[in-house]
């Protein structure tokens, strides 16, 4: 019996109901935390991407200027699983060119992401103090 009142006490104590409410806003905060860093995470790859692709259409464009210069034809490859495709070097430059659109609309979307996210934390953190 006096265990039950013990419990009944604590529900209707102010300062435990407030100390719970406030143990929640934190949980919230810190799973905030955990996906903001995911995001990060996710963000460095696809700017590792943008670079990496940045650099081959460079190599891209020069060979094409070296083909325009020397009236030549330049020998392009693609990997496709174990075997090495011959593929036009005008196609190639689209494709790249393509590829790092998408690149760039995720990292925009990515980008958003993390404010948005950064906005609620920063929010949730003036609710908890």
């Amino acid at each position: 019996s006096s265990t039950n009142n013990n419990n009944n006490n604590n529900s209707n104590n102010p300062g435990h109901v407030m100390a719970s409410a406030v143990d929640a806003e934190i949980a919230k905060f810190r799973t905030l935390q955990q996906e903001l860093q995911t995001i990060r995470q996710h963000l460095g790859t696809v700017m590792g991407q943008e670079t990496e692709n940045e650099m081959v259409l460079l190599e891209l464009e020069h060979l094409q200027t070296a083909q325009e210069e020397s009236s030549g034809n330049t020998k392009i490859y693609k990997l496709l699983g174990p075997v090495l495709v011959p593929q036009d070097l005008h196609e190639s430059i689209q494709t790249v060119q393509k590829r790092l659109e998408f690149i760039r609309s995720e990292k925009e979307r990515l980008e958003r992401k993390i404010n948005d996210t950064e906005q609620r934390g920063n929010a949730l953190a003036r609710k908890i103090q």
